[in-house]
């Protein structure tokens, strides 16, 4: 069987990775000398990073970051209230395997919606799916959802994401109907898959923006509940 024929069969397999690492080693003579196990563990390793990346891709899109955040560029500096050895064992992930909440709060301009991008490419690149939302346009998504019957499945669907990140939250009013929307969403996600909240209220506020006492008890109760808590601060950074 000649290369081309192997390279033809494994375009058609579409293991794109491991026939271009074997195109490279057919066209560099010194890989004749390496051992046919070596040889062949760099193609399976060049089909694996391929295929991460391409999930990689996939995950980052689907969660529609508002901010391609790197967390390598995280600030520390004075006056954030940020703890360098907190936010690194968060960007680690295991509190999204432990199933724990964040809840980010601060003013406007101190780099919430940042850091929880951030944290939210950190997930993906755990292999995590992720979805970045802001509470009004969720709010419209379950309105429309509503309308056209489609609202058991949405909220599946974001049930089923392994980090949601809500953005935004108690920034406008919100009837109650969405507030009990936002509520079920919550709940089926409760005890199964974390979510970020981000507001510039603080935790403590919530309570007085939702206005129904037990509708806000078993909100915060449920949020709240296993949750981390960042609260950032200082000058703008817009």
């Amino acid at each position: 069987m000649s290369n081309a024929h192997i390279l033809d069969l494994l375009h058609e397999l579409r293991l794109t990775g491991f026939r271009e690492e074997l195109d490279h080693q057919l066209q560099n003579p010194q890989y004749s000398d390496m051992p046919f196990t070596d040889r062949i563990l760099r193609m399976l390793q060049a089909e694996t990073e391929r295929r991460y990346r391409n999930k990689l891709e996939r995950l980052i899109k689907a969660a529609q970051f508002k901010y391609l955040a790197s967390p390598d560029e995280i600030r520390y500096q004075n006056g954030r209230n940020l703890d360098k050895a907190e936010i690194l064992a968060l960007l680690k992930c295991d509190w999204i395997v432990r199933k724990q909440n964040l809840i980010l709060s601060g003013a406007s301009g101190t780099g919430k919606t940042w850091l929880a991008c951030a944290l939210g490419m950190s997930a993906a690149h755990h292999e995590h799916t992720v979805r970045y939302v802001r509470a009004g346009r969720l709010a419209e998504e379950i309105m429309y959802a509503r309308l056209d019957g489609t609202i058991s499945k949405l909220r599946t669907k974001l049930s089923r994401l392994d980090l949601l990140i809500i953005d935004d939250f108690a920034l406008s009013p919100m009837a109650r109907q969405e507030l009990t929307d936002l509520f079920e969403i919550i709940e089926d996600r409760s005890a199964k898959s974390p979510t970020i909240m981000i507001a510039q209220r603080a935790p403590q506020e919530w309570y007085d923006y939702i206005s129904d006492p037990l509708l806000a008890d078993a909100f915060m109760d449920r949020i709240r509940s296993r949750a981390h808590f960042l609260q950032l601060e200082g000058k703008s950074m817009r």
